[in-house]
């Protein structure tokens, strides 16, 4: 640690032994624009969710649109997301009015309306 120019490592006991061990600033958290990881560097949590539910309506809008007979498991897998993600952007599609099942679950299709 000396070597290194940092400080010496503490070591304490109570009921159990504890070691801290210092490392170089360098490492420790990285600054981004001058914020910490971690610290709101413009894009709220909401805006992120707002853009990424958009590609992935965008997504399902064009598989839909080359393969109107592709299941929710064949949208998981081409999209990356889980079967229950799927189910959740399609319903939400529904009520919009963007999309509509035709026919029964097996054996129908999917229509995009807009």
């Amino acid at each position: 640690m000396r070597e290194a120019g940092l400080k010496e490592p503490e070591f304490t006991s109570d009921t159990f032994f504890h070691a801290v061990f210092y490392r170089n600033p360098e490492y420790s958290l990285k600054l981004t624009g001058g914020k910490k990881v971690g610290e709101k560097v413009g894009v709220t949590t909401q805006e992120t969710t707002q853009k990424t539910t958009q590609k992935t309506t965008q997504k399902i809008i064009r598989l839909v649109t080359e393969n109107p007979h592709i299941t929710r498991k064949e949208l998981a897998d081409f999209i990356g997301i889980t079967d229950d993600g799927v189910k959740y952007h399609l319903t939400n599609m529904q009520k919009k009015r963007l999309l509509r099942r035709v026919g029964p679950d097996k054996g129908g299709h999917w229509e995009v309306l807009k």
